[in-house]
């Protein structure tokens, strides 16, 4: 498992071309949320709600492929975000964006242990505690240790079962039991889930808009992946990525339908149950599991290794230079280790849905949006208001959420950082155009 040198262990030996960059992104991307959480969606906020949790994503990483090729064309080597907000911001807003980078990067990490922590559930009736020391500890082994080599690896086979997954079943129980009766179900039993002009469905569809593009914006591993990719493919690899990660979604939101539309459910694990049942072939029985565990396994692991390189080379090498690349690989399978063990006792000690955890962080991502594009999109260094707006708008947020709610609470998480930019930006415009003033009178004095 041993890597060469240490930039093998973090980018691999060579840069990655259009192909395998998109099956990169897909394994980071179609996640335990992505098939637990988009049927949670639609089940919460209707058939619509799937959809748009489906396109939301979609339209997400193909902006994303617009910011990636300015950035790469403003910086293009580095190993990741940490490098090039070193060079664009001053150390103190350097440093909240590393904290801030590292805490929601636990945060994806801790959502697909309790991803995993339901699918195990459904399978094993063994204590939660073993479930997911197993499922940690491969998840340490194979990314943590083996590298990006090894991640590589295995995404191959991972987004070939998800594929197989997402067209085959649902082909199969629509073969089975028709279109129409599966309407007519829904229909009956469920027939909210038909309705479009919701209120709760526009809040969710636009917070998640803002939540979803602070997410991949910010995203340790998208960055990651961004200068791996030769530059010339950036764009369409980003693009392509999003536009085939929205099949995920829609896939599984159709699956569940079909498993919801002969009755009632009380929540995901009934949903989950009732799936086991409606699938009497053992073979596509294997392949759900295999696609979810995939699914699972492929975001931790990938988060997982970005996150030690990251901390590796943007938090303990400013303040202890290691010559050896013997030594960092070192570190980094010792921080595998540690991060694993964190997740562990936070997914053993605490338990959420994943539309809570996922809206939970929501004014997180939505405080970051602005901030991260104006960093992207503003020449030389970054003022330090900038980042400090997200501390005061995550702050803000977090104390009125009780009494606004979590969706306008998200709405005002973006506002309140964009107007601090906003009135900020123009009052150093000011400043600085009387001071030039100032300076003209005095030397014509």
């Amino acid at each position: 498992m041993n890597s060469c040198s240490f930039r093998d262990y973090v980018q691999g030996p060579v840069q990655i071309g259009m192909g395998m960059g998109i099956i990169s992104l897909l394994a980071r991307w179609v996640t335990g949320t992505t098939i637990l959480s988009s049927p949670e969606s639609m089940i919460k906020y209707g058939v619509f709600g799937g959809i748009g949790y489906a396109f939301l994503g979609a339209f997400a990483l193909f902006v994303f492929s617009f910011i990636g090729k300015k950035v790469r064309q403003e910086f293009p080597s580095g190993l990741s975000i940490g490098d090039y907000l070193k060079m664009k911001l001053h150390p103190l807003g350097y440093w909240i964006l590393i904290g801030i980078l590292i805490l929601t990067s636990l945060h994806i990490l801790y959502i697909q242990s309790m991803a995993a922590s339901t699918l195990f559930q459904f399978l094993f009736d063994l204590p939660l505690y073993l479930e997911i020391f197993i499922f940690i500890c491969f998840c340490v082994l194979f990314a943590g240790f083996g590298g990006l080599k090894m991640i590589h690896r295995l995404a191959g086979f991972q987004v070939i079962t998800m594929f197989a997954a997402a067209i085959l079943i649902p082909l199969y129980f629509f073969v089975k039991e028709g279109v129409q009766p599966v309407y007519d179900g829904i229909r009956l039993y469920h027939p909210y889930m038909l309705v479009i002009d919701h209120y709760d469905l526009w809040n969710f569809l636009f917070s998640g808009l803002l939540v979803g593009f602070g997410q991949f914006f910010f995203d340790l591993t998208s960055w990651h992946r961004l200068f791996m990719i030769e530059m010339k493919k950036v764009p369409l690899t980003f693009s392509l990525s999003g536009l085939i990660w929205c099949i995920f979604p829609l896939s599984f939101s159709c699956l569940f339908i079909i498993v919801i539309f002969t009755g009632g459910f009380t929540d995901i694990q009934s949903i989950l149950a009732g799936l086991a049942n409606k699938i009497t072939t053992p073979f596509f029985f294997i392949l759900f599991v295999l696609c979810a565990f995939n699914a699972i396994t492929s975001t931790f692991g990938a988060v997982l290794h970005s996150l030690s390189c990251f901390i590796i080379v943007n938090v303990i090498e400013p303040f202890k230079t290691m010559k050896s690349d013997h030594q960092k690989i070192r570190i980094a399978y010792l921080l595998s280790i540690c991060i694993g063990g964190i997740i562990y006792i936070a997914t053993i000690l605490n338990s959420k849905t994943f539309i809570e955890l996922l809206f939970y962080s929501g004014n997180v991502y939505s405080a970051l949006l602005f901030p991260i594009l104006t960093i992207v999109f503003t020449k030389g260094k970054v003022a330090n208001y900038v980042p400090i707006s997200i501390l005061i708008s995550i702050i803000l947020t977090y104390l009125i959420q009780p009494y606004v709610g979590e969706f306008l609470s998200i709405l005002y998480s973006a506002l309140i950082s964009l107007i601090i930019i906003v009135t900020c930006s123009t009052i150093t415009f000011f400043h600085s155009k009387k001071s030039l003033h100032k300076k003209i009178e005095n030397n014509s004095q």
